[in-house]
Formats: structure tokens, sequence, C-alpha cells
């Protein structure tokens, strides 16, 4: 009898695990998941056999091996979200034909795509800045790549074994010149000699020339950039020869290139409307605008802003009036440049890192936005109306017109620092503002009929003891007086109407050191000011950046960072890195004056989107301080918002405005967890967002189930696809038969175990 228990517990035991292997059943069943894909957004490995592969756009790295050896795929979509592919994830995919490299990736690894036999032409977008070690290795059959000049490193072995391939690059590039290098190393490749490379690339490759239409009436011609709005290349592309060198090696020169403007002119009508390269200007990770941001602000982050591609575009000039944010940037077309009547604002980063020379800007501008000229390396002449109101921080950071001024060096000559300088001496004035100081006196008298003090002009100058302004003076910049330790007398002129934020801050002065007549003072402008001192405490953008911690009077709670939801039900955040606790404040808003103009002014452009029912939110997010902030750098904020009713069932777009009211897409995914669906997003600056039916239904495969509770205070709308390890093992099992193991398991041990009782 004792045998037989034991036997029988042993079974039971062996049945048990048994239950475990079962497939799921009921509301347990699922199929195995083409993709396998950790909490934390990283593809682990692809499981599929698919010849055509989108990987989901909630995911966040590519993990090593992940399609290692996969004969099946053909082509790949790298979606926005991929910030990295670690080293050999496509290894080996002998049949690997094409690969679409989203925004979001800022290097090609190492070996990530080497032995990938079935590879011929690959374009390396403009935010990849770098190429690793055999990154295309012994891709035999790649015989084109094309490399931007935003591609500042790539390895010397990086395309090893690619004996058929030309590098079509920029001339003069980093890419044009690392292909000098290649073609020799080329040369000497093993199997070169047997590829019948002469008849493969004897010809020159062009594209159609642009179309030319007069516009203004006075025999000026205008280019017509027939560029499809949503992104494809049309007529004005670039233009290459190939040619061959007597070593038998080829070089790919770019005769043409203009994959560095963003703006372009479309002739609509009789009028020439210009427009930005919306989908160039925005990149995830890695863009050089960012990065130039990021420098101007010494921000302590150690990545560059994010932002994302919108597929809406835009005006370079904003109604006639606003110079967009970075419309011009690193456009290479520009040198001596003037503005029409009418323009207002000069956006931010608008001309940073242009070639541009001179500028006049016409009367009527009232601001110069942050970091407008930022790195404009040849800008020695700006010429400035009297209009000018304010001039932001960085505006004219890093260029000649500023720099040989501050070292005496007089630009090209002292006679050019003269007629620059036209007040003389040690103060750089155009058009009423002064722009920059670089005396070391103890003692400063701002000369007469300088209207507004730009921000930082006088930042660190530690030997200054006292000050005098002038009547003329009006407005005194951000941060204009910063630091000036020293600083212990200020006589004020009559008629300064603003002090701007941390204009004295870190110096001797006190806010009951200025004159009663003056009620508008921005935030940190002193360093005794707070809100009892009785005055309107103002707020400048660059306070609203979230990287500026410190320019904002905010506690720093580490035991309660996240972010807390206010106002519509059921709403869920997460603020990538948050060190402190943020509130946000979501609310249903039932209309948009802001949104419905964007809409209205890109009306032309959505016939794709076929906009049906709408739910508008307002969304603000603020620390301790009390203040909005408005840009968020690179912390993304990912909002997961309950889906409408009236939206239920419907696929969906997330709309919103940029700082110029322009109108942009967001991408939105559908999450639903614990029976709810939620419209998922990620922002960069806080506005007013839309959720809008686009007239197509919602289908089960457009949802993504995720296994994680959401939480509004410090976790967050993270979907997960599909987990791996422990804890996916247990889930995926089932509670039922979890249950039924144990019994099991329980039973079985327990009758091994009894003995029989011995009278």
């Amino acid at each position: 009898m004792k045998r037989i228990r034991k036997l029988l517990g042993v079974i039971l035991i062996i049945v048990a695990l048994l239950v475990m292997q079962l497939p799921p059943l009921g509301a347990d069943a699922a199929s195995v998941p083409e993709f396998s894909i950790t909490g934390a957004g990283t593809l682990v490995s692809y499981n599929g056999s698919a010849t055509d592969v989108v990987i989901p756009s909630t995911v966040i790295e590519i993990a090593t091996d992940a399609f290692r050896d996969n004969d099946h795929i053909r082509t790949v979509t790298i979606p926005n979200s991929v910030k990295k592919i670690h080293e050999y994830a496509f290894w080996d995919c002998d049949n690997l034909q094409s690969v679409n490299i989203g925004t979001g990736l800022t290097k090609i690894d190492d070996f990530v795509f080497a032995n990938c036999m079935g590879l011929v032409s690959v374009s390396i977008p403009s935010n990849i800045k770098s190429i690793g070690i055999y990154a295309f290795e012994d891709d035999v059959n790649l015989e084109a790549v094309n490399i931007t000049q935003y591609t500042m490193d790539i390895h010397e072995s990086a395309f090893d074994g690619c004996y058929k391939l030309v590098i079509f690059a920029p001339e003069g590039s980093y890419a044009w010149k690392y292909a000098q290098g290649f073609y020799v190393r080329q040369s000497k490749f093993t199997i070169y000699e047997d590829t019948g490379m002469i008849d493969v690339i004897d010809e020159t490759v062009t594209h159609d020339e642009p179309d030319t239409e007069d516009v203004s009436g006075n025999g000026d011609t205008e280019v017509i950039d027939e560029t499809d709005p949503y992104g494809e290349p049309g007529a004005y592309t670039t233009e290459f020869e190939i040619t061959q060198r007597p070593d038998g090696t080829y070089t790919a020169v770019a005769v043409n290139q203009n994959t560095d403007i963003y703006g372009e002119t479309h002739v609509v009508g009789n009028s020439a409307v210009v427009f930005m390269d919306n989908s160039s200007m925005h990149v995830i990770n890695g863009s050089d605008i960012q990065a130039a941001e990021n420098e101007a602000v010494h921000s302590d982050h150690s990545d560059p802003e994010i932002t994302y591609s919108s597929t809406i575009p835009k005006y370079t000039i904003v109604d006639s009036g606003i110079v967009a944010d970075k419309a011009y940037y690193m456009s290479s077309d520009l040198t001596n440049m003037s503005l029409p009547s009418g323009v207002y604002e000069i956006g931010q980063f608008a001309f940073s890192r242009t070639e541009v020379i001179s500028v006049t800007l016409p009367d009527g501008v009232r601001t110069i936005d942050y970091g407008a000229f930022y790195h404009c390396n040849r800008l020695l002449d700006v010429q400035l109306p009297e209009t000018v109101e304010k001039i932001e921080p960085f505006a004219f950071s890093e260029t000649p017109w500023v720099d040989d001024f501050l070292s005496g060096n007089g630009g090209i000559n002292n006679q050019l620092d003269n007629r620059l300088n036209s007040s003389g001496g040690d103060f750089l004035v155009s058009g009423g503002a002064l722009i920059a100081y670089r005396g070391d006196s103890p003692n400063v008298t701002v000369p007469n009929g300088v209207r507004i003090i730009a921000a930082e002009a006088f930042k660190g100058h530690t030997e200054i003891k006292t000050l005098a302004f002038p009547d003329s003076l009006i407005s005194i910049g951000e941060g204009a007086f910063m630091d000036c330790s020293g600083l212990e007398e200020v006589s004020f002129g009559g008629n300064e109407e603003e002090i701007l934020d941390r204009a004295f801050k870190g110096t001797g002065i006190s806010v009951n050191d200025i004159p009663n007549r003056i009620v508008n003072v921005g935030v940190g402008a002193f360093d005794d000011l707070d809100a009892e001192a009785g005055l309107n405490i103002t707020c400048e953008e660059s306070t609203r950046r979230l990287s500026n911690i410190s320019y904002r009077p905010s506690s720093e709670d580490k035991d309660n960072a996240g972010v807390t939801v206010t106002g519509s039900e059921g709403v869920l955040a997460y603020l990538d890195g948050a060190d402190r606790p943020y509130d946000l404040f979501v609310y249903r808003i039932a209309e948009s004056a802001v949104l419905d103009r964007a809409l209205e002014r890109a009306s032309g452009f959505l016939e794709n989107y076929a906009l049906g029912e709408r739910v508008i939110y307002d969304i603000e997010l603020k620390d301790s301080s009390g203040i909005s902030i408005d840009k968020l750098g690179n912390q993304g904020l990912e909002i997961a918002v309950p889906i409408p009713e009236e939206l239920s069932g419907e696929k969906l777009v997330v709309l919103t405005v940029d700082r110029n009211g322009q109108l942009e897409d967001i991408p939105v995914t559908v999450v639903s967890t614990n029976g709810k669906e939620y419209a998922r997003f990620t922002t960069y600056h806080l506005t007013h967002f839309a959720l809008y039916s686009t007239g197509s239904s919602l289908s089960d495969s457009d949802i993504i189930t995720s296994d994680v509770t959401l939480r509004a205070a410090s976790g967050g709308p993270k979907a997960v696809v599909q987990e791996t390890g422990l804890k996916h093992w247990l889930v995926t099992r089932g509670l039922i038969r979890w249950i039924v193991f144990g019994l099991l398991v329980f039973t079985g041990v327990f009758l091994i175990a009894i003995r029989k009782k011995h009278r």
C-alpha cells in the first residue's frame, strides 16, 4: 500500500508539470507573439516568419541578436521610438533587402547589419551621427549608400568587404572625405578584381532640374520646389556624378546638394509662399539643432533634446509676422539677408548655424528669440531697427559680430569694428539695443540712446561696482547683470519699465533698490525677490524650460518624485527622468482658438487624415514653484488619456500646435490595460492637444495589450507588448492552472511523505 501511495504521488507531480506545459485555454489563450519585448521596451527577439517586418512603436531598443540569422525578412521598418540597436541585431539576415531607419536612432552600432548578403542600397538619414565597427561588413551586394553631411563619425571598418559599394555624400562633408579613403581600401578587397565594376557605374546619375518662374514681376527667378508636402521626393533633389578614377576606384560627388535647406519656396497662385521641410527639421535624439540648443543653455543633460517628426508642413514665416523656430537652421544658401516688412518676431534658432554674413531686420521687429542667430560663424554685420524690444539669451552667441568685438579683434579690421559699434568704446550697440560689453571698469555708465539691454550682456563682470542707466533705457534683459558679484549700486534712469528674469541675480542689488514705478519684475531678478514684494512678477520662456531648474525657486523632493495628475478623470502620466514632484493639470475643453487657427492654416495638408469627431485637452505642467513649464527638452512626457465614448472604436490621431501656433501631429497608440482603453502619446512641449477620429475603425491588431498597471503618481503608461522571464511565465500560464498545479504537487508530496502509524 505504501508503494502504491508513493507511485501515485509521483504520478500526480508529473501530471502537475504537464498541466503547466499545456497551451492556455479560454480567456488565457493567446498565440505566441511575433515580438518578445520587455517592459522597458527592449525587443529581445523576433519569432515571426513575415517578409516585411514593422517593429512596434513601443520598442525603445533592439537587443543583440534580436533578428540574427533570420532568413525570412526582406524589409524592416524601424520606428522613430527606437533609440538604440545593439550589435549583431541583424547579423547574417541573408535575404534582407531594404531597411527604413527611423528618426530616433543616432548611431548604427557595431556589426548591426553585417553579413546581410541581400542588402543592395541603404539611405542613412540625417539623425545618424556615427556608424560603428563593421556595421555593414561583407554586405557583398551593397551597391549604394547615401550619407548626409550630418554623419560625422564613420569607423574605418564600417563597410569592409562591400566591394561593389559607391558612397553618395555631399562634397566636402565628413562622409565624402571618408569615401576617398574607403575607395583606396576597396581596391584591395580580395574579391574586388572579379566584380566587373567598370561596367557597373560609368555614367552620370542625375535627377530632374527644378522648374523656375518669375513670380516677382521684376525678372527675378524663384525656385519652385515640387517636393510633396508629405515627404515624398519630387523634382528638386540631389544631383550626383559618379566617376571612375585611373586606379579603378570610384567617387560619387553631390553636384547640386540641397539636403541642408530647411526652407523652400513654393509658388501658390501669384505669390511665393515659403514652407519648411518639416520632416527634415524635426528629428529625435541627436539633432544638431538640439545639440546647439543644449550647448547654449549649458544643460546638464548628456542627451540632446528630443522632438518628434510631424508630417504636416509648416510655414517658415507664419502669418507674415513670425519667422518660425528653426525655419532656416543650417541653410547654406543664406549670405546677405533681409526680411520683408511685417515681420515682428525672429523665432528660436531660426537662422542658427547658417552661412549668413550680414543681417538687416526691418522696422517692426520687436523680439529676437532664444538662439535666433546662434553659431552663425560668418555673421559680421547686424543692423537692428529701433523697434526691437527684447533680445533673448544666446540670440547672437558664437558669431564673429559678438566674439570679435569682445576679443578686441574688431571683426576683419578696426574700421569694421567702428562701423558695427556705432556708439564706440566698450559697448556693442545696434538700433538702440546694447548687445555686449567688453570693458573692465568698476564704474559703468550705459550710453545714452540705449533702449534695451540684451540678455546676459554684462553677465559675470565681477569688477563692476556701480552702474548708471540713461533716461532712454526701457528694458533690462534676462540675466543682464547676472553674477556681477561686485555690483553694489545702481543709478536708474527715468523711464525703465521692466526688469526681466535673473537680471540682477547673484549681485549685491536688492529688490528694494528699484524705483517704485517699476512694477514688472521677472522671476529671480533679485536674490531677495519673493511673491510678497507687491510687484507684478513676470516669467520668460527660458525660465519655463524644464531643464532650467535653477531658474525656478522649486524644492527638490526626491522622495516624492513623479507626476501627480489633476483634472480629467483617469488620465495617467509619466515624466522621463523626473527627480522631483510635478503636477500635471489636464482638463477637457470645448474649444481652442489657437488650434482652430492652426487647422485653418494647414487645411490644405490634411486630406489624408479625414478628421472626424474631436476631444480637446488643455495640458499644463508645474513644479513646486508654481511656474508653468512649456518646453520639456529631452524629457518626454507620456500621457495616457481614457478614450472618450464618442471616439471609441475609431482610429485616432493627436493634433497640437507648436510654439509658433503651427499644427503638428503626434504618434498615438491605443493601449488596453485592465479592460480599459487609453490613447497614449509622448510630447515634449505643453499646450492644447486634440484627439481626433480619422474615419477608420480600430482593429484588434491596432491595440496594444498591457499587463502593467498604469499609475499616475510615479509610474506611467508604459505598455508592454510581451514580457520575458519569470514574471511573463507566471502571467501567461494563468491563475487557474497555478491553483491546479499547486493542488496536484501538494497532494503528490503528501502521498509520498505520509507514513502509516504503527500500533
